[in-house]
């Protein structure tokens, strides 16, 4: 049985996965310390302001943020797909570091199984939760 060496990645390969861990590893810090409540200083939906309405990720980045403090409830009242989304992120850095560190892909299949599938359900709760927000 012959064995294959481990695909490596190539030295600017390497160096982007590591700097996807800290731009990530940042962000996150930055959410988990401003208050959930109002994490930025201004409204971003360009959609609410021009249409009156709120968009489907409406409340994503409270809920984000409640989600990184372990504050479950919260972030499920703001927006079901915030957990989804804090997941993913701590996912994607870890791995990212995980990659900078060996200098080889981590369970590449895997990791595209599981993105597919988060994409898929981040995107069906942010439309029943825009279904029920504008049912309201």
């Amino acid at each position: 049985m012959n064995r294959l060496p481990p695909r490596l990645l190539v030295p600017g390969a390497r160096r982007s996965r590591a700097r996807q861990a800290a731009v990530i590893a940042l962000g996150l810090i930055a959410a988990a310390g401003v208050d959930p409540d109002r994490p930025l200083p201004f409204d971003v939906c360009v959609f609410k302001s021009l249409l009156g309405i709120p968009c489907p990720t409406c409340g994503l980045t409270r809920a984000v943020c409640h989600a990184l403090r372990g504050e479950w409830a919260m972030s499920m009242s703001y927006h079901p797909a915030g957990i989804l989304l804090a997941a993913g992120l701590v996912g994607w850095m870890l791995c990212s570091a995980a990659e900078a560190a060996r200098g080889q892909p981590v369970a590449e299949v895997a990791r595209e199984r599981l993105l597919t599938s988060m994409m898929g359900a981040g995107i069906v709760a942010s439309i029943a939760a825009w279904v029920v927000q504008l049912a309201r």
